[in-house]
């Protein structure tokens, strides 16, 4: 793997911590503010950005054509379908048995069922992610081979799979339907790697303007969907252009444990959101939020610290970093 870059260690970070932030909701009223539906409107069309930036990144002058597909894909099973497996199977365990019906959202009951639903058809919250991700890899690394050959075809591509979204039939199995959507948001991530000097020159030329216009653009036209999560990105960009400078290791290493808090940040969020909120009634439902945003992201990096130092004298604990985003 390439050397990490700083400025893209920040974006994994900036994003992961919307993605907590959107999380924070204790009420639905939490769901009324602003600040959640601007952060809706582009977190996970940046994330997928971000995986066609790396995968570009670490395949250089279009090296992924030369990867063995089924290698390739093998590892995507094991870094995407084995933490969703786990992690989705452990949140259907606790929302089935201990939670009841008419405090979800979108309820599901203690049969096999529904577990297996869970699993292929409607994965729990933010979990969708996970085989959503494996999917476009599986649809979109093939093409590849074709596509790379300029950028006015990577280009064309990106556009059609945005058309193609929208007048496809809907079809839920293991996400296909949004894999081939946000796969357009991917094709931009590899498009932007691939010219990446040229648009960083740009973007830092004016820089304070595109941070200025884009996040005006991103925060009130939030219902024109495509447009609201371009411009969202074009923000996340030159918002990480102007901070990079000032990245130093720590945001490297900080954003090792982005997929870690992913992952894990469900659990304490679930845990403040549902026993510790519904326990004190009487207090203020945004100081929760904030407990919310401050335990979603700092227990799943502990948590990720106290692995690293086990692991180191207990081999056997290895398998279980697959399951907790190491590894």
């Amino acid at each position: 793997m390439r050397e990490k870059l700083k400025q893209i260690s920040f974006l994994f970070v900036f994003a992961t911590m919307l993605v907590v932030i959107g999380h924070a909701d204790i009420t639905l009223d939490y769901q009324n503010l602003w600040i959640f539906k601007w952060v809706y409107s582009f977190h996970m069309p940046l994330f997928f950005f971000l995986s066609g930036f790396l995968i570009c990144h670490t395949h250089p002058n279009r090296g992924i054509r030369t990867v063995p597909f089924y290698r390739f894909m093998s590892k995507k099973v094991h870094r995407l379908l084995l933490p969703f497996l786990f992690i989705n199977s452990v949140i259907f365990l606790i929302k089935s048995r201990f939670v009841s019906a008419d405090l979800m959202q979108h309820p599901i009951s203690f049969s096999f069922g529904s577990w297996m639903d869970s699993l292929f058809l409607h994965p729990i919250g933010f979990m969708w992610f996970l085989p959503c991700l494996f999917m476009v890899f599986l649809l979109f690394v093939p093409l590849m081979r074709w596509v790379l050959v300029d950028d006015y075809l990577q280009m064309g591509g990106v556009i059609s799979l945005f058309l193609l979204s929208h007048y496809l039939p809907h079809f839920d199995f293991m996400q296909v339907s949004s894999a081939i959507y946000y796969s357009g948001y991917f094709g931009l991530g590899i498009l932007y790697c691939s010219n990446k000097a040229r648009v960083d020159e740009w973007i830092i030329k004016y820089r304070y303007i595109v941070l200025l216009v884009s996040f005006a653009l991103s925060a009130y036209i939030i219902p024109m969907k495509e447009v609201a999560a371009l411009a969202g990105i074009s923000f996340s960009l030159a918002l990480s252009l102007i901070v990079e400078r000032y990245c130093g290791e720590r945001i490297v290493r900080l954003s090792d444990y982005t997929y870690t808090v992913f992952l894990l940040s469900y659990f304490p969020q679930m845990l403040v959101r549902g026993p510790i909120a519904h326990h004190f009634p009487e207090i203020n439902q945004y100081v929760f939020s904030c407990l919310s945003i401050v335990v979603g992201c700092s227990i799943p990096i502990l948590i990720g610290i106290c692995y690293q130092q086990l692991q180191r004298k207990f081999v056997l604990l290895n398998p279980l970093g697959f399951l907790i985003g190491f590894n």
